[in-house]
């Protein structure tokens, strides 16, 4: 079984720890103050005093002029630290220790640790009354097993500006248990108490002891009400379990001069003196009690850390997924007015060097059959018709409207990077869609996700994951006419062949020729056919998803090309009016597949130019951080039930 003392404890709570503060960096979680705060709990008051025979802490503390460090001086036997009335003379914490661990230095390491510094000898008093790191002193007149602080006042100065509150607030978190002394223009005294309040209670529950000074001639029944006022504002009402006992000590000029000390005497019950009371208590005990109140409260707080980065993963591996499919419809809008141009007059060049041999000797000698040839008539007084209007060549207005569609299609791109959320529009059938909704579901409501359905549709809303902030901002700050200009020059390529191309185009030929009689008359058609139009008129496309009903043109559903059930390329070719309907059906039939190579490869090249100027670093951070925080996410996991595991064997 293990034991909240076991070495295995306290490396489970430091991989804890250490996991919780990586995951925090590496997502920039908004709850990254709050991990710290938990951090330096784990750090200061927790793994230091899992040590074996750590001695019980306490701490003095108390507002200006209250009387701290004379009732310092009193319990330690010496007069080490200044007094004189005045508030705010001290600016450092002094450490007291039994005069017994002067050879025990790893110990004073361990209780200075929660300070921040290494421990450092007082050579001389007014040392204390400079601003500077904690000083240690080893006091003949203190238990072994009882360390005491003295803390400077935590409300010298005003409001915002107090000069020793940090210092203050440093120390009494690394207490186990508090001294705190007030007077009687003290005790009420809000801000003095909720400051205290907002100590033991954070991360764990502390008891204190209370002293009052006061004046001699206040009951002991007065000392007690005012000590319970204190109590309440403490504990919010549960004084009574944590207040360890009551002292008074009366106002006395010896005390302030310094020729007698400060003596408490206890007003709420009959028993020993304060020091005494220290000296007897179990600093194990205690600390037994705060280590498992401060160990339940950083299982609960570490609970909460690994949600919020279970979370961030979440969200992160859904918005990179978001961009992916962004790059892809915006690479769709992009090439929404593609020339085909190319790609018919190439197949065909192809298709007509496949030709069996009496084929091409038919059309050698001009017996091609005469449906071809009214086609070709037809063909050719369209072409006059346009002749007599002033228009853009074919080559011209396809590389116009591919620059404005490119342009167009890489600002909105751009843009929607740069905001603070994306907007995803996905159809509700589509696998990819099903399973990035239903990540969304565990999302909804926090973050800013939001998915809303609309017909056979949904939109997600997917907000900007702060760890890709550095990779935004970078795009941000790019000069953007210079990637447009970029961008623009490879319009040219995007209407040309590739090597690869041409070789699929090939092997599509080969294909569609093993699948044909020598003598399909209604192929060889399609063959002629395909002479023509190149000639006749650019072949443009313009993909919608949905069927395109009463679309003029060829419409070819392109299943599967892009993980959409439902997306068509509309193929426009003026010369295909008035063409039967079988004819129509056979060219199609001929062209989808030139279509899906086609497209497949200039899709492709536009997505990889967008990532190449727009997403790239972003997604190639979104896909480092995603991996490095798997493991650690799931180290989290582990180390965190180990830690419940302890919580529930220890006995009560």
């Amino acid at each position: 079984m293990e034991s909240l003392y076991d070495q295995n404890a306290r490396d489970a709570i430091f991989q804890l720890k250490q996991d919780a503060v990586f995951l925090a960096d590496l997502f920039s979680l908004p709850s990254k103050p709050e991990i710290e705060k938990w951090q330096a709990v784990i750090e200061s008051r927790l793994l230091p005093r899992l040590m074996p025979h750590f001695p019980l802490v306490a701490a003095i503390c108390g507002g200006g002029s209250s009387g701290k460090s004379t009732l310092f001086n009193s319990l330690a036997g010496e007069s080490l630290s200044p007094t004189g009335g005045r508030a705010g003379i001290n600016r450092r914490i002094l450490m007291g220790l039994g005069a017994a661990h002067q050879n025990t230095p790893e110990l004073a390491g361990a209780l200075f640790e929660p300070l921040g510094a290494r421990p450092a000898l007082l050579s001389h008093p007014e040392d204390l009354t400079t601003p500077g790191n904690p000083l240690l002193y080893y006091a003949k007149g203190l238990p072994p097993n009882v360390a005491l602080m003295d803390t400077p006042d935590f409300d010298t100065g005003a409001m915002d500006r107090y000069q020793n509150r940090k210092m203050a607030e440093n120390a009494l978190r690394a207490a186990d248990v508090l001294i705190y002394i007030f007077t009687n223009a003290s005790y009420n005294n809000q801000d003095n108490t909720e400051f205290i309040a907002s100590l033991v209670a954070s991360v764990g529950v502390r008891d204190c002891f209370l002293v009052y000074r006061a004046d001699p001639a206040f009951s002991d029944t007065e000392i007690r009400n005012h000590a319970r006022t204190v109590a309440d504002h403490l504990y919010k009402g549960a004084g009574d379990a944590h207040v360890r006992g009551v002292f008074r000590v009366d106002e006395d000029n010896r005390v302030a001069d310094g020729t007698r000390p400060m003596v408490p005497t206890r007003v709420d019950a009959e028993g020993p003196g304060l020091l005494d009371m220290l000296s007897r208590m179990d600093g194990r005990a205690v600390r037994d009690a705060l280590n498992q109140s401060i160990l339940k409260d950083v299982i609960h707080q570490a609970g909460q850390f690994l949600q919020h980065a279970q979370n961030a993963r979440r969200l992160l591996a859904l918005y990179t997924h978001g961009l992916e499919w962004m790059g892809q419809e915006m690479a769709r809008k992009a090439l929404a007015h593609l020339s085909m141009d190319a790609v018919v007059t190439r197949f065909s060049t192809l298709w007509q060097k496949s030709d069996p041999k009496p084929i091409w000797l038919m059309r050698k000698t001009g017996k091609v059959v005469e449906s071809p040839l009214r086609l070709m008539v037809r063909a050719g007084r369209w072409i006059r018709r346009k002749d007599r209007k002033k228009t853009l060549s074919p080559d011209t207005r396809s590389q116009t409207l591919l620059q404005t569609d490119l342009i167009r299609a890489a600002n909105d791109f751009r843009k929607a990077v740069l905001d603070s959320a994306i907007e995803v529009q996905l159809p509700d059938t589509e696998p990819v869609a099903v399973a990035m909704g239903k990540q969304v579901q565990n999302l909804v409501g926090t973050n800013g996700v939001t998915c809303r359905k609309h017909g056979n549709r949904m939109t997600l809303t997917l907000p900007f994951p702060p760890a890709l902030a550095a990779e935004q901002s970078a795009l941000g700050q790019e000069d953007w006419s210079p990637v447009i200009e970029k961008m623009v020059d490879t319009q040219t390529e995007l209407l040309t062949l590739t090597d690869d191309l041409d070789t699929e185009l090939q092997e599509l030929v080969t294909r569609q020729r093993s699948q044909m009689t020598a003598m399909d008359q209604a192929r060889q058609m399609v063959s002629a056919m395909l002479n023509i139009i190149p000639a006749t008129a650019a072949v443009t496309y313009v993909l919608s998803t949905g069927d395109p009903v009463g679309a003029v043109g060829i419409k070819v559903k392109l299943a599967g090309l892009f993980g959409l059930n439902d997306l068509y390329a509309l193929v426009a070719i003026p010369a295909t009016a008035g063409m039967k309907k079988a004819d129509l059906k056979q060219l199609e039939t001929l062209l989808a597949p030139v279509m899906k190579i086609w497209l497949a490869h200039k899709l492709a090249a536009v997505e990889n130019l967008f990532e190449t100027h727009i997403t790239g670093p972003l997604l190639k951070r979104g896909q480092d951080v995603t991996t490095r925080a798997a493991d650690r996410i799931s180290s989290m996991e582990i180390h965190l039930a180990q830690c419940r595991r302890i919580m529930e064997n220890i006995r009560p």
